[in-house]
């Protein structure tokens, strides 16, 4: 199977906001790569069909995938390889979605040691690693943790070329630090940053990253009580989301948000 052909339409279907095309596409990918005995190909479908459906919020389909893809891996002979720890993590991702933290957290602890025993210490999936990490460990309480993850991955990611995706995640996660400690200047600055990239890089706002970091600036409008910009925050991040995922859980929680919002404005 040409995988670059699979990726390539498969990005063409999610660009467009086809997300139950790119579901049928993905399917009939994975039917031939069983009918061919393309393992290598079966692996890499397998982590995109889990990720699409961690964007839709079905995780335990995901999970399926994601389960799957390790077990042919370790048939194929490929335990510590590249593959082995970008399933890692897009597995721990979808646990660390799903609120199962420690999990995720012994995912992504595996997955560092492949990369780094693969010499990809300073590479940018190193980085990206170390913001999922951060992000685990943030959901848990885990501040210092948290902050110590993020401080490694923006060191790395200010060394690295071409990688303007991973820094507006970085402050993005950054962002949402501050503001869980309160550092509500802090944050909105480190915030607009992220934003700034994503409105000159609009290819970089797929995937709810642009989501995500508008939805966390509506929170820090709320907490300064300006629920009219909130308000219009939360709008956007919805449209956003439901144009590329539908009305999924993430949907629901800015939904909620908009309701506080509009309730103050009502009041």
């Amino acid at each position: 199977m040409d995988l670059n052909k699979f990726f390539y339409e498969l990005d063409e279907l999610l660009s467009k906001g086809q997300g139950e095309e790119a579901i049928e596409y993905i399917q009939d990918a994975m039917k031939e790569a069983r009918e061919t005995g393309d393992t290598k190909a079966l692996v890499a479908i397998y982590n995109e069909a889990g990720g699409l459906c961690r964007d839709f919020s079905k995780y335990e389909e995901a999970e399926n995938y994601y389960t799957e893809a390790l077990s042919l891996i370790i048939d194929m002979g490929a335990a510590g390889s590249e593959s082995h720890g970008t399933t890692l993590i897009n597995y721990g991702t979808l646990l660390g979605n799903w609120e199962k933290y420690e999990e995720a957290n012994e995912m992504f602890a595996q997955a560092a040691s492949i990369l780094a025993g693969l010499g990809m210490g300073n590479d940018y999936r190193m980085a990206a690693l170390y913001n999922n990490m951060s992000w685990a460990m943030q959901e848990q309480g885990k501040l210092e943790d948290a902050s110590e993850f993020l401080s490694r991955a923006l060191y790395l990611l200010k060394a690295i070329p071409d990688c303007e995706g991973e820094q507006a995640a970085s402050y993005t996660n950054l962002a949402n630090l501050y503001w869980e400690q309160g550092l509500l200047d802090e944050a909105k600055v480190t915030l607009l940053k992220a934003i700034e990239i994503y409105k000159d890089q609009i290819y970089l706002r797929s995937e709810g990253r642009y989501a995500a970091a508008i939805a966390t600036l509506a929170n820090i409008y709320f907490s300064e009580e300006d629920y009219e910009k909130a308000a219009a925050l939360c709008k956007e991040a919805m449209k956003e989301i439901e144009n590329e995922f539908g009305k999924n859980d993430a949907w629901e929680v800015i939904n909620e948000n908009l309701k506080e919002c509009q309730n103050k404005l009502n009041n």
